[in-house]
């Protein structure tokens, strides 16, 4: 059975409630047969939104590329994709910032043995391919990466703390992990960091064989019971050797806590990265999440979705404080159209995959 038929009323119900970038997401991803012209008149309607209008704008004025800001790019550029917008796909505005900006990513460098050399290319050109850009040099530095992490996790190496006492860190940053500095020599990060796992997530099917043994490697690595143990966030990174200079580490990619407050941790995008890897799919841990987020299907599919799980508020994507898709909040249908949408976009990526 098509994925449309097995969910056609959950589908029929987002096409008549949704706002302008659930109806043309639900058709064009969602939908088996969709009807092309309705889905060029939506995209046209996309076009012209006031919140298409100012994220293409901050993400034409940004001020950086990592933050918790719409100036921040990370953060803009997630947000337009949610809704729909992609690269190459007729949004010409969009498509002339994003030639603009891959050209200052891929000549985004810090100094040559900063830890952070490549920082921002690590969490930038990942999000340029979910965007949709496949130039060669992003698939190059995405494949760069899953070669460098899995020269690192396949030795299910968890060791990665410098000695307690080793490093007089300063006052705020005591009793906090530091991550052994080889481990991020000139920023080649050899752990994996969130941002990586976006893009081996969205690159997935057209990796070849060998890449996509490498990248179920990395998941096994991920959710390992021993992984699980690390300091969230990792920890302390040396900045620099001969000075001592410390910063605070982030974006480790531990799946969420299902057993803790997961509600307010991002776990509809989790289950969206995620789902797009078989080896993730299979993992207990996916199915158990699946089976949360499925708790709040009414009889009819509809999903009921507590507004924990959908926050909209300005902050960090990756934490999931963006989850709204364009909705107009103020509407009563606004977060169950939000949540069944994200539920069935879930659904509809692992309905790929033959699970036991």
């Amino acid at each position: 059975m098509k994925f449309s038929e097995k969910y056609s009323e959950e589908i029929e119900f987002l096409l008549e409630n949704g706002g302008t970038a659930v109806r043309y997401r639900t058709l064009s991803e969602l939908c088996d047969d969709p009807n092309m012209l309705e889905i060029k008149n939506l995209k046209q309607e996309i076009t012209d939104t006031e919140q298409t209008i100012k994220l293409i704008n901050y993400l034409k004025n940004r001020r950086g590329y990592h933050g918790a800001t719409l100036l921040d790019a990370e953060v803009s550029l997630n947000m337009l994709v949610d809704m729909g917008v992609k690269y190459g796909c007729g949004f010409e505005k969009f498509d002339i910032v994003m030639d603009e900006m891959a050209v200052d990513v891929k000549e985004h460098f810090l100094l040559q043995y900063d830890c952070f050399r490549i920082f921002f290319q690590i969490i930038m050109i990942p999000f340029l391919y979910r965007a949709g850009m496949r130039d060669t040099w992003i698939k190059e530095f995405i494949l760069n990466r899953l070669a460098v992490i899995y020269d690192f996790v396949k030795h299910k190496n968890y060791d990665i703390y410098e000695e307690p006492n080793k490093h007089n860190l300063p006052a705020g940053y005591k009793g906090r992990p530091v991550v052994k500095p080889e481990l991020y020599e000139n920023g080649d990060f050899q752990i994996p960091l969130e941002y990586d796992l976006y893009g081996f997530s969205e690159m997935y099917f057209e990796l070849k064989d060998e890449d996509k043994k490498k990248t179920d490697v990395i998941i096994d690595y991920i959710f390992d019971k021993k992984f699980q143990t690390i300091h969230d966030g990792y920890g302390i990174l040396v900045r620099n050797k001969n000075q001592k200079r410390y910063i605070c580490m982030g974006w480790d990619p531990k799946p969420t806590n299902l057993h803790g407050n997961h509600t307010i941790n991002p776990l509809l995008l989790k289950l969206d990265c995620f789902a797009r890897i078989p080896s993730a799919v299979k993992t207990p841990w996916f199915k158990e999440a699946v089976k949360i987020i499925d708790q709040y299907a009414c009889s009819n599919g509809i999903y009921n979705i507590p507004k924990e799980y959908l926050t909209e508020k300005d902050s960090v994507w990756m934490l999931g404080y963006h989850m709204n898709l364009g909705e107009n909040r103020r509407k009563k249908t606004a977060l169950t159209v939000t949540g069944t949408f994200r539920a069935l976009k879930i659904h509809k990526l692992i309905n790929r995959f033959a699970l036991n």
